[in-house]
């Protein structure tokens, strides 16, 4: 006969963590054969190396070595980074989560309260109650890329204010000369700086042929420059962790709210919750592609329609072009007017949380 385990016999081990700059709190919890779920009391160490070590050691007191163990975190700004790569480096199975997906998860449940405790443990649930994927840190490339495209964007704001500032200066009252010189050296400054930037893109591309081809997959969608596919795929880090679109979206903020109660309705609008980065480079873009793409020109028009102002559109076609460059990202195909990837990616991942 076959031998049942025990009711309390562990199938999961998860670690959850929740991550300031300085130190996390982790939260261990396991799951039994009788489905119920115990934790342990959470721990707070520094976000440090020593920390990292200590967390291992801490976890390997109470691990059994018949079930397998998770660490789970979720990806807030940058301070994960140092601790997911120690943990990959280490070889523990390791699930980064966007954002939007803790927040979902955290609505059905009942919890109300909000602490650096309360999250570890709710990230801890998470893991043992779901199935997660496994985290794949990204490529040398895709980071330099990133860091490449941050700058370049930082710099291009500095650039615009520093003209804006200079063409108010330059139209008041007895502008003093000196002044106007130092704006002008501030110009040349940010000027000299993006154009060293594209040059280390350009020699990144160059020793990366496979990633230079990948995007000129999206460069092929009318409207999107390598600019943007460069900031798209920087900020996605290759869409790594996006499981469907619906998902990406709300990464983006451009998933769509409504608040209705009643009698009282508000009009739907964009969340704007996500990363600002990603909306910024895809206006121009959206813009543009009402003028070159005639697929994205007949759903403005559709939307036009129904709608008397025109930003509504816009932001929906930003929507469309973002997830059309998943869609060819994922399928590593280039645009195509007559085809549709949409389609496809919808039918290979996953429905979202």
């Amino acid at each position: 006969m076959p031998r049942v385990p025990s009711p309390t016999a562990p199938l999961k081990y998860v670690v959850g963590i929740d991550i300031a700059k300085d130190t996390f709190v982790a939260c261990f919890g396991r799951i039994e054969a009788s489905q119920q779920l115990r934790f342990g009391k959470e721990t707070t160490f520094a976000n440090t190396l020593a920390g990292f070590t200590a967390l291992l050691a801490w976890t390997a007191k109470q691990q059994a070595p018949a079930a397998p163990l998770w660490f789970v975190v979720e990806a807030t700004g940058v301070y994960y980074e140092a601790l997911a790569y120690f943990l990959s480096d280490n070889a523990q199975a390791l699930s980064v989560l966007l954002p939007n997906k803790v927040k979902h998860f955290a609505q059905s449940t009942e919890l109300k309260s909000k602490t650096d405790q309360l999250d570890a443990r709710l990230l801890c649930r998470l893991g043992l109650e779901r199935a997660l994927p496994a985290w794949q840190p990204p490529t040398p490339a895709l980071r330099q890329l990133r860091a490449l495209a941050r700058e370049r964007q930082r710099l291009s704001e500095q650039g615009g204010q520093l003209k804006t500032r200079c063409h108010a200066y330059q139209h008041s009252y007895q502008p003093d000369a000196r002044t106007l010189e130092r704006l002008a050296a501030q110009q040349q400054l940010v000027a000299q700086q993006l154009k060293a930037v594209d040059q280390d893109l350009s020699l990144l591309l160059d020793a990366e042929p496979e990633l230079a081809r990948k995007l000129a997959h999206l460069t092929s969608i009318p409207g999107i420059g390598l600019t943007t596919a460069i900031v798209v795929v920087a900020e996605t880090n290759g869409f790594i962790l996006v499981e469907n679109e619906r998902q990406l979206a709300s990464y983006a903020g451009l998933d769509v709210v409504q608040r209705q109660s009643g009698l009282s309705s508000q009009a739907t609008r964009i969340s704007r919750r996500g990363n600002v980065r990603l909306r910024t480079a895809l206006y121009l873009p959206a813009v543009s592609s009402l003028r070159y793409n005639p697929q994205q020109k007949a759903f403005y028009a559709r939307l036009r329609a129904r709608q008397p102002s025109g930003k509504p559109g816009v932001i929906a076609v930003m929507r469309k072009l973002l997830l059309l460059c998943y869609s060819l990202w994922k399928n590593d195909r280039p645009y195509d007017l007559q085809f549709h990837p949409a389609h496809m990616a919808e039918k290979e991942v996953a429905p979202a949380d």
